[in-house]
């Protein structure tokens, strides 16, 4: 590898971990053991009767993350309270 290629390569992996670094969600559920939680097809059965459509749904910081678009077809990405399906905020 050239010196050129090799600093552009590890400017282009620098800056994707900085990337990963500050993604990180404010969002955080308390936390509950896993066999009080409610099934994640429940929550997507209840969103999707609400008119939302739904691309992935994840866990992050205990909480479940679902993508998608809302029943007025806005781009969503709204964090949920696994016990209760309560949406979770970012504290201010």
């Amino acid at each position: 590898m050239k010196p050129t290629l090799a600093r552009t390569v590890l400017a282009a992996v620098l800056a994707a971990a900085a990337g990963t670094a500050f993604a990180q969600h404010a969002e955080r559920c308390e936390p509950i053991p896993k066999e009080e939680w409610k099934p994640q097809a429940e929550l997507e059965r209840r969103l999707t009767n609400q008119g939302w459509k739904i691309s992935r749904v994840k866990i992050t910081n205990g909480c479940y993350e679902v993508y998608g678009r809302d029943e007025r077809n806005q781009r969503v990405e709204t964090f949920f309270n696994p016990k209760t399906f309560e949406v979770v905020t970012a504290p201010k």
